[in-house]
């Protein structure tokens, strides 16, 4: 049998297993013969007010015999355990929905959770537990039912995990911040003064521009700089580069005699080669920081080449771990100057940043992330409480069908909501795609601070609206239907009450008369 979360494997286990307890403590006392008792008396009484009438006790014995048999046909469905209908901890399984970056995830069970639920947590769980077999049934109708769906409805791209692993894609290694800062001051800014000062319009930076957008030179890694002539190709860093071995037809200002330990690379080269350039020490500490990020953005965007593939990754990175440098006058987000003046004028402005739509955009996201992460397991938690509370109900109801029905479709109820998510991922994905169409575009912006973060705000709104109005929606039209339900199995036995119910009160009626004519001989 399939269940909807890791830890559904185990709260399952543990509700029935308590289920079990609670109905042995209920038989034990005697409390489950209670409602027998009250089935007995109830039909004792009724015609009994009714007064003495040839075959009112008969039409009373047949009410009697019909719901002491509705009674024990509910005791043996719903009631007892019974070891025909076993769940077992060896069939339990859970399969995760693919991901991008999870495309085939392993299936979970009891002796292999995939998590740590089971291993320090949820521990001793039996290893078969009996289920009535009305709710066995429910059970397993819905598990079935549930992933019947979710196969056949079209599989999203979960762009959502590109933004929760974008976040975490930073700059962990102290040496690489320091490189980078030194790239930054000592390539990219004399690279942009001298750009910014000459606005050159040649046809290499006029293509540059086309190909990679208008704000490609706004960036360390900008293709401009290092396609163009005149900038990375001829730029190099004023210290020695540690890792870079001395290359005598390069490093012309030192003695060939007496070598330095490392070589200062052209700034094309110090950025672009592919064993230790800057951009793939940036994407190697990308994958090393947030769980193979690189193949994520070639997963979400296969149709972009991929130098642009390798620059989305590198600025990620950069945007979550800013470069430096060195001069307080031109470090990246820094104060524009020294002073009073400035330090208040930044206090301000990083206070009107904070304040505005970044903020509410990113504490939004931060709490959508905690809230879909936490549905599963609030779903599986109240599954486990449903169960365990199971026995009272059916004994509390006095042995009903309709209980059996209204907590089935509870039970459903509450298993369906995985649908429901799954059908509210599908709509967020294709909302996303919708609001980014350009491919490249979503890379650079979607999981970066500060852009476009209305936008994001809206998305975000809307696809916890999904998560939490589609369920709560769902479980008020399905209260509506299990009270109508519940009504309607009630009424269906009122053709075999009522004779005795019409029958009792004719016969107090002729009971009275009987006794005002006695009264008046």
């Amino acid at each position: 049998m399939s269940v909807d979360s890791y830890l559904e494997l185990f709260t399952s286990l543990f509700g029935w297993t308590f289920y079990g307890i609670l109905w042995d403590v209920l038989v034990s006392t005697g409390i489950v013969f209670l409602p027998f008792l009250g089935i007995l008396i109830d039909n004792w009484r009724e015609p009994a007010q009714g007064g003495e009438v040839g075959h009112a006790s008969g039409l009373s014995l047949r009410r009697m015999e019909i719901e002491l048999f509705i009674s024990l046909l509910v005791v043996v469905l719903a009631g007892q355990p019974a070891a025909l209908t076993p769940l077992n901890a060896g069939t339990l399984s859970y399969s995760p929905p693919p991901t991008l970056l999870d495309p085939a995830p392993a299936t979970a069970t009891v002796a292999a959770p995939q998590s740590t639920y089971g291993t320090t947590g949820f521990i001793g769980t039996a290893a078969t537990v009996n289920v009535p077999v009305w709710w066995y049934g429910v059970i397993a109708l819905s598990s079935g039912l549930n992933h019947a769906i979710v196969e056949g409805l079209p599989t999203v791209a979960d762009m959502r995990t590109f933004e929760q692993q974008a976040r975490l894609a930073t700059i962990a290694d102290p040496r690489l911040k320091q490189e980078v800062s030194d790239f930054f001051s000592q390539c990219y800014i004399p690279a942009r003064s001298k750009y910014q000062a000459e606005r050159p319009d040649t046809a290499a930076i006029n293509s540059s521009l086309a190909t990679y957008g208008a704000d490609d030179p706004d960036w360390v890694g900008s293709h401009v700089y290092r396609d163009a002539a005149g900038y990375y190709d001829t730029l190099r860093p004023s210290n020695q580069v540690t890792g870079w071995a001395y290359n005598a037809a390069r490093d012309t200002e030192y003695d060939a005699a007496t070598p330095p330990a490392w070589g200062k690379p052209y700034c094309k080269q110090w950025w672009e080669d592919a064993a230790i350039g800057v951009r793939q020490k940036l994407i190697n500490e990308a994958d090393a920081t947030s769980a193979g990020f690189s193949g994520l953005v070639v997963a979400i965007a296969p149709a972009l080449a991929s130098e642009q593939q390798n620059d989305a990754v590198a600025k990620t990175v950069l945007n979550n771990a800013p470069p430096s440098w060195s001069n307080n006058e031109l470090i990246a987000n820094n104060a524009s100057g020294s002073g009073l003046v400035n330090a208040a004028g930044s206090i301000v402005k990083g206070g009107l940043a904070a304040g505005g739509m970044i903020t509410a955009s990113a504490l939004f996201s931060v709490t959508m992330t905690a809230v879909l992460q936490s549905l599963p397991m609030v779903q599986a938690i109240m599954l486990l409480g449903i169960y365990s509370l199971l026995p009272l109900v059916v004994v509390l109801s006095r042995y009903s069908i309709a209980m059996m029905v209204v907590g089935g479709m509870a039970i459903f109820t509450i298993k369906f909501w995985s649908v429901l998510w799954y059908l509210a991922m599908w709509v967020d994905q294709n909302l996303i795609l919708s609001m980014y169409p350009d491919v490249n575009v979503f890379l650079q912006i979607f999981a970066n601070p500060g852009e476009h973060d209305a936008k994001r705000m809206l998305l975000n709104m809307i696809t916890t609206s999904l998560y939490l109005g589609l369920p709560l929606l769902w479980s008020g039209m399905m209260a509506w239907a299990g009270v109508k339900v519940g009504r309607s199995l009630d009424n269906s036995a009122n053709p075999f009450m009522k004779p005795a119910n019409d029958t009792g009160q004719k016969g107090g009626a002729l009971g009275k008369i009987a006794a005002s004519k006695g009264t008046k001989r």
